[in-house]
C-alpha cells in the first residue's frame, strides 16, 4: 500500500490530461498509478517482466533510466526463487511511471494503446491469482466506476441532442451574415448575426449546465462535452461582437455613387473592424485551445471547419482594417493623387503584358475620382527631351533592355515582368514629357477592360461599328480591330487612329462618373482579371503597398523564398499585331533530391502560330525586320529561373541563348521565328540547388497574353524519396493565375 501510494504521488506530477479539468485530472492520474501498482503487486512474474520492456521500449531520454531499473527489477525477480508482492509493486510502482510520461509515438494513441494493454496484462494475471472474495470486491468497484461514468455522461448526451437544432440554426445564421457582408445593407447582415447570437448562447447555457458537469470529469466525454460547450461560447462571443460593430461597417451605405466615395464614412469604419478582427483573433485562439487529438470524428472534422472559416473572416477583415486606414488617402483625403493608366495590348506582346496602345490619367479628390487626361503614347513621345527620357533607379531594366531605346518609347515601358519596375519607368517618362508627378500606375489590357464593362454596360466607341460589352471587349480589341474593322490601313493610320485609346477614354469616363455596386459584387467580378494579371495596379507610396500584395493586385515578380522559379515571357520583335494568333505552352520537368537540394529542370516551350501567310492586314502579318516572311512570329523569348543553363535545343537543333540577371534571377533569351500555320518547340535544361530538403517550393509566373497560357509542372524525386501523396511523379496543371506556387513535399521510400 506504501508503494502504491507513492505510485500515486508521484503520478500527480506526470502532467497527464485524462479530460482537461485540473483537479480531476490529478485524482484520476493518482488513482491510476495507484491502481496499476496494486495490480502488478498481486500479477505473475512474467507480467512483471511485460512492463519492463514495455517501459525501455518506449522511454526516450532521461526516462531511460528509470525504464531500465524497473526492467533490472523485473528480471531479478523471474530468476529468484520467491515470489513477492512488494516486488511487484516496486514494478508497478516503477512502471507506471514510465507509462504516464511516453512521449507520442507512432500512430495517435499508440502509447495509450500500449498502456490498456499492460493493463489488461496485468489485470488478468491478478484475476486468475485472487480469491472469490476478492474478485468481488473488485467487480463491484469495475460495475460502480462503470456505471457512474454512464449517470454522469447522459446528461450531456441528451443535452446535445435537445441543442442540436438551435446549434445548427446558429451556424446557418453566422454564415448566413459573413455571405452578406460587403454585398448587402448592415440591417440583414446584423439580424442574422443577432439571431446566431441568440441560438448560439441558449446552446452554450444548456450545455454549460449544473446538471451536465459530470461529464467534464470522464475521460474521453469530458473533451467531446468541453469541445462543443466552449465552441459554442466561443460563436456566441464573436457574433455578439459582429451584431454590436456591424451597423458601423454598412458597406451599402459606403458604396461608389456618382463618382463619389463618401470617404468619412471610409475612415469610421477602421475602428469597428480593428474591434472584429481582435474578437476574429480571439475566437481563433479558443477554438485552437478547445481541440484535442480524442476528440470523435465528426467533432474534430468540425474543428477544421470552423477554425477554415474563422480564418477566411479573419482575412477579410485583415483586409478591411488595412483598406480602411490607407484608401482614404489614395482616394484623395489627404491631398490630390494622380494615376497613370496604361492600357495594354498582348497581340503585340511585352514582358509584363503587351505594349501600351493608350494612356490616360485618374485625379483623385477627397473621394471623387476622374479621368482628367488620356492619348496615346506617340502624344507623350514627342514631347520627351532628344534622346529620349533618363531612367533612374532600374539599373536591371536598362541592363537588359537598353538596347532597345525604351527611354524614347513609352509603348514599350512594359518589356520588363514586374509592374513596379514597369511603374517606375512610367512614371519618370510621363513627367519628363510634362505631366504631373503621378502617385501610382494602374495597368489594364482588354480582358482587364472586359471586366469592367460589367458596370458601365455596352460602350460606343467612335469608329468601331459594334458597341463594346464585357463578352466582345476582349476579341474585338485584341484581333478584329486589326483584322476586320481596319483592313487596308496602313500601319501608320492605325497607329495614330488606333482604336484602344477611344475605348480607354470612353470607359474610364463613364466608369469613374457613375456608380459602383457593393464590394462583395465588385471583387466578384473583377477578381479573375484580376488574379490572371489583366488588372494590376502599384502606388509609389510604400504603407499603401502592402494591402495591394496582400490583394495581389500589385502585379510584382515572385520571388524565390528559397526554392525553384520559372516564368516564361515572350516579346513581339516584329512590330506587328501578331500575337493575337500566338498560343504558348510550357512543360516543366523537373528532378529534385531532397538529400542534397539538388535540381535538374528539362523546360520545354512549346509555340503555336496560327496566323495565315497571307489575307490579313500588314499591320498584322508583315514585319519591320526585313526579309520576315508575312505571317511569321518573331519573339524574343526569355526563360527566367535561378538555375543554371546547360543547354538548349530548337525543333532538336542546338540553340544558344543569351545569359543576363533581372528581377533577381537569372533570363536567358532568344530569338524565336515561328512560320504561319507551324509550330517551334524549344527545350531548355536547367541545374543548380536550393535551400530546402524535403519539401520542395515552385513558384511560376504566367505571363497574361493574348491566348491564355497553358503550364504543367511535373516534379520527380530522386534517390531514395517518394512523394508523400503518390508513389511516382507529382503533375501539376497550373490555372491561368499570373502568379503561383506550390510545395511539394517527400517522404523516404
Amino acid at each position: 500500500m506504501v508503494l502504491a501510494v507513492a505510485a500515486a504521488v508521484g503520478a500527480t506530477f506526470a502532467g497527464c490530461h485524462p479530460t482537461g479539468t485540473r483537479v480531476a485530472d490529478v485524482i484520476e492520474t493518482a488513482a491510476f498509478a495507484a491502481g496499476f501498482t496494486l495490480l502488478a503487486s498481486r500479477s505473475s512474474r512474467g507480467t512483471w517482466l511485460a512492463v519492463g520492456v514495455a517501459a525501455v521500449v518506449f522511454a526516450r531520454g532521461w526516462l531511460l533510466v528509470p525504464a531500465l531499473a524497473t526492467m533490472g527489477v523485473a528480471f531479478e525477480s523471474v530468476f529468484s526463487s520467491r515470489t513477492h508482492r512488494r516486488i511487484g509493486a516496486a514494478v508497478g510502482a516503477l512502471g507506471v511511471q514510465m507509462v504516464l510520461r511516453w512521449p507520442p509515438e507512432g500512430f495517435h494513441g499508440l502509447p495509450t494503446f500500449a498502456a490498456t494493454a499492460l493493463v489488461a496484462i496485468l489485470a488478468v494475471s491478478a484475476w486468475r491469482r485472487s480469491s472469490a472474495r476478492i474478485r468481488r470486491r473488485v467487480l463491484l468497484v469495475v460495475g460502480g466506476l462503470g456505471a457512474g461514468a454512464v449517470v454522469l455522461s447522459l446528461p450531456i448526451v441528451i443535452a446535445t441532442l435537445l441543442v442540436r437544432g438551435e446549434a445548427m440554426a446558429g451556424e446557418a445564421a453566422a454564415k448566413a451574415a459573413l455571405s452578406n457582408i460587403g454585398g448587402a445593407s448592415s440591417t440583414a447582415v446584423v439580424a442574422d448575426l443577432q439571431r446566431a447570437t441568440t441560438d448560439t448562447t441558449d446552446a452554450s447555457s444548456t450545455l454549460s449546465g449544473w446538471i451536465t458537469a459530470g461529464a467534464r470529469v470522464v475521460p474521453l466525454v469530458a473533451q467531446q462535452a468541453r469541445f462543443l460547450t466552449g465552441t459554442l461560447t466561443s460563436a456566441a462571443q464573436a457574433t455578439s461582437v459582429a451584431a454590436r460593430e456591424t451597423p458601423s461597417i454598412d458597406y451599402h451605405r459606403l458604396g461608389y455613387h456618382h463618382g463619389k466615395i463618401d470617404l468619412a464614412r471610409l475612415t469610421a469604419m477602421e475602428g469597428p473592424m480593428r474591434i472584429l478582427d481582435r474578437q476574429l483573433r480571439t475566437t481563433d485562439h479558443q477554438l485552437t485551445g478547445l481541440g484535442s487529438s480524442w476528440l470523435v470524428g465528426p467533432l474534430e472534422d468540425r474543428v477544421v471547419s470552423l477554425r477554415t472559416e474563422i480564418g477566411r473572416a479573419q482575412h477579410s477583415a485583415d483586409l478591411a482594417v488595412e483598406a480602411a486606414k490607407v484608401l482614404p488617402a489614395m482616394l484623395g483625403g489627404n491631398g490630390v493623387r494622380h494615376y497613370f493608366i496604361a492600357f495594354m495590348s498582348p497581340s503585340e506582346s511585352r514582358g509584363y503584358d503587351g505594349f501600351v496602345g493608350s494612356y490616360g490619367l485618374l485625379t483623385a479628390d477627397d473621394g471623387h475620382v476622374s479621368l482628367t487626361q488620356s492619348g496615346q503614347p506617340a502624344d507623350l513621345e514627342a514631347l520627351l527631351p532628344p534622346g529620349g527620357a533618363t531612367l533612374r533607379g532600374v539599373p536591371g531594366f536598362l541592363a537588359r533592355y537598353s538596347q532597345f531605346d525604351p527611354g524614347k518609347y513609352v509603348r514599350d515601358a512594359t518589356f520588363s515582368p514586374d509592374l513596379p519596375t514597369v511603374a517606375s519607368v512610367l512614371a519618370q517618362e510621363y513627367v519628363q514629357a510634362g505631366g504631373v508627378p503621378v502617385d501610382g500606375v494602374l495597368a489594364i489590357d482588354p480582358y482587364g477592360l472586359a471586366a469592367l464593362l460589367h458596370f458601365t454596360g455596352a460602350i460606343q466607341v467612335p469608329g468601331l461599328p459594334v458597341p463594346l460589352t464585357s463578352h466582345n471587349a476582349a476579341s474585338v480589341l485584341l484581333k478584329e480591330q486589326y483584322t476586320t474593322f481596319d483592313a487596308g490601313e496602313t500601319n501608320e493610320n492605325l497607329l495614330r487612329h488606333d482604336f484602344l485609346q477611344a475605348a480607354l477614354h470612353v470607359a474610364f469616363d463613364k466608369l469613374v462618373n457613375g456608380s459602383l455596386p457593393a464590394p462583395k459584387t465588385l471583387a466578384a467580378v473583377l477578381d479573375p482579371a484580376v488574379v490572371q494579371g489583366r488588372i494590376s495596379f502599384w502606388s509609389f507610396h510604400r504603407s499603401e503597398q502592402p494591402l495591394l500584395r496582400r490583394l495581389g493586385i500589385d502585379g510584382s515578380f515572385p520571388a524565390t523564398r528559397g526554392g525553384d522559379l520559372l516564368a516564361v515571357t515572350t516579346q513581339n520583335a516584329a512590330g506587328n499585331k501578331i500575337d493575337a494568333f500566338l498560343h504558348t505552352s510550357v512543360l516543366d520537368h523537373v528532378t529534385f533530391n531532397p538529400s542534397n537540394g539538388d535540381v535538374s529542370s528539362e523546360v520545354t516551350i512549346t509555340l503555336n502560330n496560327d496566323a495565315p501567310p497571307s489575307g490579313l492586314p500588314p499591320i498584322v502579318i508583315n514585319s519591320v525586320e526585313p526579309g520576315l516572311a508575312p505571317g511569321t512570329n518573331q519573339t524574343w523569348l526569355t526563360l527566367y529561373s535561378p538555375l543554371v543553363f546547360e543547354k538548349a535545343s530548337s525543333d532538336g537543333e542546338p540553340e544558344t541563348l543569351s545569359s543576363g540577371a533581372e528581377v533577381g534571377v537569372k533570363a536567358y533569351s532568344t530569338y524565336v521565328d515561328v512560320p504561319p500555320d507551324a509550330t517551334v518547340t524549344l527545350r531548355v535544361d536547367l541545374a543548380g540547388r536550393v535551400a530546402s530538403r524535403d519539401a520542395f517550393a515552385m513558384s511560376v509566373r504566367v505571363q497574361p497574353a493574348a491566348n491564355p497560357e497553358r503550364y504543367v509542372l511535373e516534379v520527380t524525386p530522386a534517390g531514395a524519396w517518394r512523394s508523400a501523396t503518390t508513389d511516382g511523379s507529382v503533375r501539376w496543371n497550373l490555372s491561368g493565375a499570373m502568379r503561383q506556387r506550390r510545395v511539394f513535399r517527400f517522404v523516404t521510400s
